[in-house]
Formats: C-alpha cells, sequence, structure tokens
C-alpha cells in the first residue's frame, strides 16, 4: 500500500462518520434508482410477455350484434394478422346472501390457441364444449377469492329477467383483465362485486340469446401495416352491424391502468435519485475543498519531496470515488432486495402472473457508473485547487482570503444589537457561503420530500371527503339493464325504508367535431339534482345546463374544444337505433375520479328522441333499514348491479392501504438526507472552530455557550431550509402530480396545514439530531492541544 494510500484510509478511518453520512446519501439515491428501475424492468418485461403469449389484440370493436361469418370477412383484409369474434355482456349477479353484483361474460372459442386474449389458467381447468349441458364458467381469481368459490360451486346471473346457473371449473387471467374494471367511473377493483365471467362461445351465445351472433372483434396486425386504413376499413364493414366503438389497445382499460403506474415507476427512478446523488455530489465537494484547505502545508511537502500535481489530485479524488463506490454497492444489493417485493406487490395487485426474475443488469451497471460519474466531478472539480498551491509557498499559513463587511454589518442597526456570537456565527457563514448553501439545499429537499411523502394521505383524503362525504347522500346506487321509464322507480320508492329516489341516464355516445372524434359517456341528472353535490376539482359547485354541455376536460383538449364550440353527439346504446345531435359546449369540468360529460336529463332524453328515461337510480335509505332495501333491489332482475356507498368507501379504503408503506419509504429517504447533510455540515463546522471554542472556554465560556455558537448556524438551517422546503415540497407535488395525471384519474395539489406543520417538525428534529451527534465531543475538547494546533 503506498503513502498516499495509508494516508486517505487514515483520514477516513478518523472521520467515519463523515463518511458513513455521506455513503449514506449516495446509497439512498442507488436504492431508489435500483429498486425502481428494476421494478420498472421486471414488470414490463413480465408484462410484455404475458402479452405475446396470449396474444393480446391490437384494436378493438364493438358492435351491437354482427354475424359469425363476418370474422372470414374481415380476415381477408390487408394488414390484418388474426382476428377474433366474440360476445360479450354485462350481467347482473345474484349471491347466495342476495347481494348483487356485476358479471363481465366473455366468450371464448376452442381451441384457445388460436384466439386473441387467450388465457392463462391459474386453477382447475378450462370450460369444455358440452352444449346441452350445464354451462361451465371459468373466473379471474381474485373474484373468486373474494366470494369464497371453489370449483363445482354455482354462480347465478340474471339475463333477460331469467336466472340462469353456471358451474365454477377454474380459474384464469386474460391480458385484458389484469386490473379488472367496470368502467372509467370505478376506477378501483372491487372483486367482491365485479368479476369476469369467461365461457365457452357456443354456451354463451346460447345463455345471452345470440346464435351465432358476436358483439365484439378483436384484431391484431402485421408487422408494418397501415393501421389506420386497416381500421377504417373493418369500421366500413362493421357499421351495417351497429358499429359503437374502435379504440386500440392503449385506450383499453386494464392496459391504460398498469401503463400509468409503469410510467409513475419511471418518473421516481428519475426525480428521486437525482435528487440524492445531486446533493451527494455537493456534499462531496465541500468537503474536499476543506480537506485541501486543512491540508495546504501536506500538499506543499508532498510537491517538494517530488508528487506532481496528477498524483496528488488522484489522492483526493479517490476520497469522493471510495464514498460513492461504498454507497453503490450497499444501495446495488438493498436495491435489489427491494425491487423484488415492489414488483411482487405490483403483480399481486394487478393480477399479473409469471413475473421474470433475474437481475436487471443494466440498472445495476448504470447506477454504479452514475455514481462514479458524480463521484469523479465532484473530486476533480474541488481537488483542482491543488495546481495552484506552491510548495514554498505553502510552508507559510494561508494567507487570509478577501474580506469585508457582511450584508448585515452594513446594517449598522441591527449589528450593533447583535451580541458576538451572532457576530461570529454570521461572519462564519459569509467566509462559507458555498457549504452553507449546500445545507439550506440539501436540509430543503429533504423537508420537501417530507412534503410530498404525506401530500398523497391528503390528496386521497380530500376525494374521500369530497367524493364520498360531501358529494353524495344516497346510500344506493342501482343500474338497470337496459333504460326505463322514470315512472318505473315508484316501485322502488315504495319499498319499506326507502326516503328518496333520484334517476339518472348514463348514455354511451360518440362526440364529433371536425376531423376528430371521441367516445364519451354522458351523465345525465335531472335539475333538482339532491343526492349528489356536483362540484369541480377546484371545490365549485357545478349547475348543469339545461341545453349545453359540460364537457371532461380531458376529452375537451382531445377534441380541440372550447366552450361556444358545437359537437355532433353520436349515440352508441347496445339497442335502438343510432341518434344524432348538435349540442353546445357550455364549459368545461375537471373530475378527480372516472370521466364523463354532464348533460341535464330532459336534454339526454332529447338526444334520443325519448322523453323521461333513465338507466339508474340514486337511493336515500333511512339507516336501520339499508339491509332489508338493499336485499329487497336485490330481488328485482331488471337491476343490473347494487353499489352500497358505505361498502364503495370500505374498498376505497381496502385499495389505498399499500399507501402506508410508499409514505413511510418517502419518509425515510428524507431524514436520511436531511441527517446526512446536515451531520456533515456540523462536522465540518466544528473541525474549522475547534479554536475559537477554545478560546471561548479559555476566557470563560461555559462549554454550552461555546457550544452554541455553532448551534445558532443550526438554527439558521432549520429556519431558512425548512422555510424554502415547504413551498418547495409544493412545487414538487404540482409537477408529479401533472406527470402521473391520465384520463381516468387525477390527484389534486391539496396539502393540508397539519402536513406543512408535521414536514417541518420533521426537519427540525433530523436536524438538531444531526447536529447533536455531531458535537458530541466538545465536552472532551483537549484545549490546550487545540490551541498549540497551528491549523
Amino acid at each position: 500500500m503506498g503513502i498516499l494510500t495509508r494516508k486517505l484510509w487514515r483520514y477516513i478511518k478518523h472521520n467515519m462518520g463523515q463518511f458513513l453520512a455521506v455513503s449514506t446519501v449516495v446509497m439512498a439515491g442507488v436504492i431508489v434508482y435500483i429498486a425502481m428501475s428494476s421494478s420498472y424492468y421486471v414488470l414490463s418485461q413480465s408484462r410484455d410477455q404475458f402479452y405475446r403469449d396470449n396474444n393480446f389484440a391490437d384494436q378493438y370493436f364493438q358492435v351491437v350484434k354482427a354475424p359469425e361469418g363476418i370474422v372470414k370477412q374481415l380476415q381477408m383484409i390487408p394488414g390484418v394478422k388474426s382476428i377474433t369474434g366474440r360476445t360479450q355482456r354485462d350481467l347482473s349477479i345474484i349471491k347466495a346472501n342476495g347481494d348483487r353484483g356485476t358479471a363481465r361474460v366473455v366468450s371464448y372459442s376452442l381451441p384457445l390457441e388460436k384466439e386473441l386474449n387467450r388465457l392463462t389458467l391459474v386453477e382447475g381447468r378450462y370450460f369444455a364444449d358440452n352444449r346441452g349441458g350445464s354451462p361451465e364458467v371459468v373466473l379471474d381469481p381474485k373474484f373468486l377469492a373474494a366470494n369464497d368459490l371453489a370449483w363445482g360451486d354455482q354462480v347465478t346471473v340474471v339475463v333477460d329477467g331469467k336466472e340462469v346457473f353456471l358451474t365454477v371449473v377454474g380459474s384464469a387471467i386474460s391480458p385484458e383483465f389484469i386490473y379488472a374494471m367496470k368502467d372509467s367511473a370505478d376506477i378501483l377493483p372491487d372483486p367482491m362485486l365485479f368479476g369476469i365471467f369467461m365461457l365457452e362461445n357456443r354456451q354463451a351465445q346460447e345463455i345471452l340469446n345470440m346464435p351465432g351472433q358476436i358483439n365484439q372483434v378483436l384484431l391484431e396486425f402485421t408487422p408494418g401495416a397501415d393501421q389506420t386504413q386497416v381500421v377504417e376499413e373493418v369500421k366500413s364493414i362493421l357499421r351495417p352491424y351497429g358499429l359503437l366503438a374502435s379504440y386500440p389497445r392503449r385506450d383499453q382499460m386494464s392496459h391504460a391502468i398498469l401503463q400509468g403506474e409503469l410510467d409513475q415507476l419511471r418518473s421516481i427512478t428519475i426525480f428521486l435519485p437525482a435528487i440524492f446523488l445531486g446533493i451527494a455530489a455537493a456534499i462531496q465537494f465541500v468537503i474536499l475543498r476543506r480537506l485541501i484547505r486543512a491540508q495546504r502545508t501536506q500538499i506543499g511537502i508532498m510537491k517538494a519531496i517530488g508528487y506532481n500535481s496528477s498524483q496528488i489530485m488522484l489522492h483526493y479524488s479517490s476520497y469522493a470515488v471510495i464514498v460513492s463506490l461504498f454507497g453503490a454497492l450497499a444501495g446495488t444489493w438493498l436495491g435489489h432486495m427491494l425491487s423484488g417485493t415492489i414488483a411482487t406487490t405490483y403483480a399481486a395487485y394487478f393480477n399479473l402472473p409469471g413475473l421474470t426474475g433475474g437481475h436487471n443488469l443494466q440498472a445495476i451497471i448504470s447506477g454504479l457508473l452514475l455514481s462514479m460519474a458524480v463521484a469523479v466531478i465532484a473530486g476533480v472539480s474541488a481537488s483542482r485547487g491543488v495546481l495552484n498551491i506552491k510548495p514554498a509557498e505553502a510552508m507559510r499559513p494561508e494567507p487570509p482570503r478577501r474580506s469585508g463587511q457582511t450584508i448585515l454589518e452594513k446594517w449598522v442597526w441591527l449589528w450593533q444589537r447583535l451580541n458576538p456570537v451572532w457576530k461570529m456565527t454570521l461572519r462564519n457563514i459569509s467566509r462559507n457561503r458555498g457549504r452553507f448553501g449546500v445545507t439550506i439545499l440539501g436540509v430543503a429537499f429533504a423537508v420537501a420530500l417530507l412534503v410530498i411523502a404525506l401530500f398523497t394521505n391528503d390528496a386521497v383524503d380530500y376525494i374521500m371527503q369530497r367524493y364520498f362525504y360531501g358529494g353524495q347522500s344516497y346510500d344506493l346506487s342501482i343500474r338497470f339493464n337496459s333504460v326505463l321509464p322514470e315512472k318505473e322507480l315508484l316501485n322502488i320508492s315504495r319499498i319499506d325504508g326507502v326516503q328518496k329516489v333520484e334517476g339518472f341516464l348514463e348514455l354511451p355516445v360518440k362526440l364529433n367535431y371536425g376531423s376528430r372524434s371521441e367516445d364519451e359517456v354522458l351523465i345525465a341528472y335531472p335539475p333538482d339534482l339532491t343526492m349528489k353535490k356536483l362540484e369541480s376539482d377546484q371545490g365549485e359547485p357545478i349547475r348543469i345546463p339545461t341545453e349545453g354541455l359540460l364537457i371532461n376536460q380531458r376529452t375537451a383538449s382531445k377534441l380541440g374544444v372550447e366552450p361556444g364550440a358545437v359537437v355532433e353527439v353520436e349515440t352508441l346504446m347496445p339497442t335502438g337505433p343510432v341518434h344524432y345531435d348538435n349540442i353546445e359546449i357550455a364549459g368545461e369540468i375537471r373530475q378527480l375520479i372516472g370521466g364523463g360529460s354532464y348533460i341535464d336529463l330532459q336534454r339526454a332524453n332529447a338526444v334520443l328522441q325519448e322523453r323521461n328515461l333513465v338507466s339508474g337510480a340514486m337511493i336515500k335509505v333511512e339507516p336501520a333499514q339499508l339491509a332489508a332495501v338493499e336485499n329487497e333491489i336485490g330481488k328485482m332482475l331488471n337491476v343490473t348491479s347494487v353499489i352500497s356507498r358505505q361498502k364503495e368507501l370500505q374498498n376505497f379504503e381496502k385499495n389505498l392501504e399499500s399507501m402506508i408503506y410508499s409514505i413511510g419509504l418517502m419518509i425515510l429517504f428524507a431524514i436520511i438526507l436531511g441527517y446526512a447533510i446536515v451531520y456533515n455540515s456540523a462536522v465540518m463546522n466544528y473541525a474549522e472552530r475547534q479554536r475559537e471554542i477554545a478560546c471561548l472556554r479559555v476566557i470563560g465560556y461555559t462549554t454550552g455557550e461555546a457550544a452554541s455558537l455553532l448551534r445558532r448556524e443550526s438554527l439558521l438551517h432549520t429556519v431558512i431550509g425548512v422555510g424554502l422546503g415547504l413551498p418547495l415540497g409544493r412545487l414538487i407535488a404540482q409537477a408529479y402530480v401533472q406527470s402521473v395525471s391520465t384520463d381516468l384519474y387525477t390527484l389534486p395539489v391539496v396539502i393540508y396545514p397539519l402536513t406543512y406543520l408535521f414536514s417541518a417538525i420533521g426537519g427540525i428534529i433530523f436536524i438538531r439530531l444531526a447536529h447533536h451527534v455531531a458535537l458530541k465531543g466538545i465536552k472532551q475538547l483537549d484545549l490546550a492541544a487545540t490551541l498549540k494546533n497551528s491549523d
């Protein structure tokens, strides 16, 4: 081991706390990078492999009814690689306890190997082609588990007012139902009330009374095909059969939700590591600059005995490299362990089978190279001062740096009222502005991370208060299997315990504007609506105009329309003729959960050229009669779903339990960042000011009074760093929300005062703790040895 190497290891040994603190910051950055990058890699690779193995369709077409033979005609279109025709329909489930749910019945032709969106069997067996026998059904695993079903059990669905019994034979997963959600209004899955029912094609057609007919077409393009032209040709052939919708894979709900989550992982991969590694580079730069100034005489001796500037620069830069290497290796190991947990959690939540294991070698190499690049940049930048040190000049004490009055000294009235300790503190900050600025920056980012971690909880609580408590006063929400005259609601209002009933209409449409078109759901409410409070994302009440349309902001953006524009509305009802109408855009709305645009109930009926039709109702029930009313409504065969607001709230809270772990992880990283940077600043400050402290002790200051010289700088770190970190956290939260918002949901940027308070308290705690640990040796300070030291 060379002399310089021994010198370096001796310095690390004597300053192990500082070394570990900086390494921990690097480690945290690498942990986040490796964990998130590897999780993203594993999940995206597993998803893509699952898509390929199960032949996930590229394009979807929904029609009212079409003959099965149309599939052969569509197969002949140039650019079509494969095509599947099937039936799909939502039916009401009657559970053993009388509760209602919704089954999305999807048909599959045997053999499955030739189909798009093939199934992956989880347990049991596939359905058999036993026409004339008892219909067999394969369920999605989460519905099966949530409802305690087993092989051989029977489930009851309602088809056209008749009960049909299906025998459960297995569970399977399809690539289009990884995230099984009913529609965009139900952003969180509820396997208790919604499930995917997979049946053999002929049996499904028989049950749905659609012999030899299909209502959905799935398509896979050949590589290099003109997809736009192929879609238009398919639509022209399907249009006579009542074309209701056409959308690509990217708009398929399950895929869109999963892709949104993966995009969030990728955003975190860029954002958090950049903060940690940037702060680590700044800390290393400050440490090395201070070390080179402190060892100026030693550098002069090294040059005098033959070491050149490059060797000495390499010596000091090696410190930064060793710090980063130690942190990167520890971070890589911990990050890889954490990535497995994250990927497994996501896979279980999204029902994604077959995780591809192994190491993401690219992420590991990138993490190591990134941390090494940060170290080299910091080391070389800080050690460039070695070039200007002349051996002869280094033998003499370093000439004082340029000094002058600080800004506060020019404010005579204030400066004269400061005690000597405050004056020394402020002058020291003025001499070390770079270090003070880096510490303030690190504290600000640490506090900002605390704000971001707690902000998520605030946003979710705000949604719950607005969406479930403030925005809804009904107890039950029901949907019918078809549109009904509003007078049919009288049957429900007569049920014992029902206090009030208000109908609504959900109208699927296509909005056309110029050359653009977009599928949308018009949600129609009566003008005297009382059981649902409509508000914008800013909390302002929304009044539905009697004639115009309040369009969803994201839909308006896609169409390129603004208030005052007139759009063509094309109805997409599964039964009845297609209707067209022109409606003016009265305004835009931005919803926190789900989609849809608002329209007056009478105006929606006018679009259908009907009067007083509804597709569902909201019901207010006496609390003691809720279970009885829900059971009574469940007996009505024309009701497809009964949603209890209380159960919906419980499901919402259950789906958000995993958020606690991500919040805890973010808080931990914030504490690591804040503690490490404050500790390093305090250690360097103490090392440089030992002579001052010793002098104060000799002339009569107590240990506590002398230590206050350093604590006052800690106070400034607290006040300025926390003060900057709180608004910085809000700005970062706004940028984060903008990057992760999708067509299906967005988070409001709502930060409660308590969040700011807890973040500030957290910042104060880690600053005080770091200073306490860094200055614990002040009581053992050897005054005589310190005053004799010439450095």
